[in-house]
């Protein structure tokens, strides 16, 4: 039995190795191979792989997010942080712009009829132990009672409601002034992050700005510096 199987291992053997000699030889000749379309079949054809991070990277260079730095109420201020963004290697443009500050708070009041009848409002505010008050003499609150002026607007207006408390209706207002103010405009490819706001610190401790996100359109629609 052992010896049959043997023998049919090496007949198995031999018919491979003369199966192969004659695909290599004759058997080539006949081969035809398969159609790579059908008909009416568009062929599907590769196309070669880009690397995506060296385009990514490339695009990157290209978009940007546009701010807008201010106001600032220092024209020569405003020079420095733009030059500061400047030489970072950022497009910047400065803006002008004409705006309202608010100087103080009044807390006043209404314009009485006379003078008279305003001086007779001062005798009995005076029980009240209140000492900063006026009459004021011209403009559009002329026979209106001054009753102090205020840095902050909440002081403004609890004093207001204090004199409101007593039965006489005060009032507050803020007193504004035009003034001219400057914005920085900047274009800021992505990952530069200028420190804008160290910078201004650094220059004026004292100013008061924003970083504010600006449409891109609008800066280029200018000419940049």
């Amino acid at each position: 039995m052992k010896i049959i199987m043997q023998m049919i291992v090496v007949a198995l053997v031999v018919s491979n190795i003369a199966y192969f000699v004659w695909a290599m030889t004759l058997g080539s000749n006949d081969y035809v191979p398969p159609r790579r379309t059908k008909d009416g079949i568009p062929p599907v054809i590769l196309i070669p792989t880009v690397n995506s991070y060296a385009y990514q990277s490339k695009n990157s260079q290209l978009q940007s997010s546009c701010y807008t730095l201010g106001p600032f109420g220092s024209p020569k201020t405003a020079q420095l942080i733009a030059k500061n963004i400047r030489n970072f290697g950022l497009a910047i443009v400065i803006r002008k712009q004409k705006t309202m500050q608010t100087l103080n708070f009044l807390v006043y009041l209404q314009a009485f009829p006379s003078r008279e009848k305003a001086e007779k409002v001062i005798t009995e505010i005076k029980k009240h132990e209140i000492k900063n008050y006026k009459i004021i003499a011209s403009g559009p609150y002329k026979n209106a009672i001054s009753l102090g002026f205020f840095d902050d607007l909440d002081k403004a207006r609890r004093h207001s409601e204090y004199v409101r408390f007593l039965g006489y209706d005060a009032k507050y207002t803020a007193r504004k002034k035009k003034k001219e103010v400057y914005w920085i405009d900047y274009d800021e490819p992505f990952g530069s992050d200028a420190p804008v706001l160290k910078w201004t610190k650094k220059v004026d401790p004292r100013a008061s700005v924003q970083k504010i996100p600006r449409s891109c359109d609008l800066l280029e629609g200018s000419s940049k510096q």
